[in-house]
């Protein structure tokens, strides 16, 4: 009977020890369902059941930093929006009040917000359709020499007003890359863009067009624009891809774009089997770079 007992309590202190900690799981689950994400639960117990618990809070945190950053991309949406919409009404409601006159100079200011807005919401949809793998891409043998040419020939005129010096090196030698020549060039005006909206008067913007060395990223061809700007801080480097990361927030409207035109580029060369990254540093320019393979004969 002794003996019987001491089963039965030892049984029981076991089904307990069991027990309890999926109980706690149970209930962290349940909050969590209840949009409490930042619920979590003790790493302890046995082996399987310490393992259990570290999965959850793995999960926890996954979704609490999704919602940190949709709540993000929410703002910043509704941020990009408001000034262009607001713009619109008050020239709108000045014209119908008559306070502005209805001439045509009144109506290309409301006509350039528009544009604005049409930006954000094609920049918006190329965004969503390459992180859902959706994009549809013509992949070819992409000659790299035209495309530096027709980017050069662009962005003269913008260069010349702000007398910065645009060079790009000669590419006739390279093979041709496999890629959308569309989505290249889309690509190259986003960063050459950037670079000559950050890069001061007198300064110089360099885009080069080289073959990658051997390793990992032999038979790639390499893409960099180069510029003689501000620089990046190196903390902030992490997040230059990120969807409406600026490095000045208040000056988003004047020289930052939507905020979307570098997460665009990464998914458009991640996408055609590249690589992209950027090398900078404060006071001394900042150099991004992308990678492409080589096209098969």
């Amino acid at each position: 009977m002794i003996a019987g007992v001491l089963g039965v309590l030892l049984g029981l202190l076991l089904a307990r020890s069991i027990a309890a900690p999926l109980s706690r799981l149970a209930t962290a689950a349940h909050r969590l369902a209840q949009g409490e994400l930042a619920e979590r639960v003790p790493v302890k117990g046995s082996e399987e059941m310490a393992e259990a618990a570290q999965a959850f809070n793995d999960m926890a945190a996954s979704l609490e930093q999704a919602e940190i950053l949709r709540r993000n991309l929410v703002a910043d949406i509704a941020h990009e929006l408001r000034t262009p919409l607001t713009v619109i009404q008050g020239n709108l409601q000045a014209i119908l009040d008559d306070v502005y006159p209805l001439e045509k100079r009144e109506i290309a200011t409301i006509y350039d917000e528009t544009l604005v807005l049409g930006r954000l919401v094609g920049d918006l949809r190329d965004l969503s359709q390459a992180e859902a793998g959706q994009l549809n891409l013509n992949l070819q043998a992409t000659a790299v020499q035209p495309v530096l040419e027709g980017l050069r020939s662009a962005f003269a005129e913008v260069a010349r007003q702000k007398d910065i010096h645009l060079h790009s090196t000669d590419a006739s030698a390279l093979p041709p890359v496999l890629a959308d020549p569309d989505r290249l060039r889309q690509i190259l005006n986003n960063l050459v863009g950037n670079a000559l909206r950050h890069t001061p008067e007198g300064g110089q913007v360099q885009i080069v067009a080289e073959k990658n060395g051997g390793g990992q990223n032999e038979g790639r061809v390499r893409f960099s624009v180069a510029d003689t700007g501000p620089g990046i801080p190196a903390d902030a480097l992490p997040h230059v891809f990120d969807r409406f990361w600026r490095a000045e927030r208040s000056r988003s409207r004047e020289h930052g774009g939507s905020g979307l035109g570098l997460a665009i580029s990464r998914q458009l060369v991640e996408a055609q089997g590249g690589e992209i990254g950027v090398e900078s540093e404060v006071g001394r320019g900042s150099v991004f770079w992308f990678t492409l393979p080589v096209a098969k004969e």
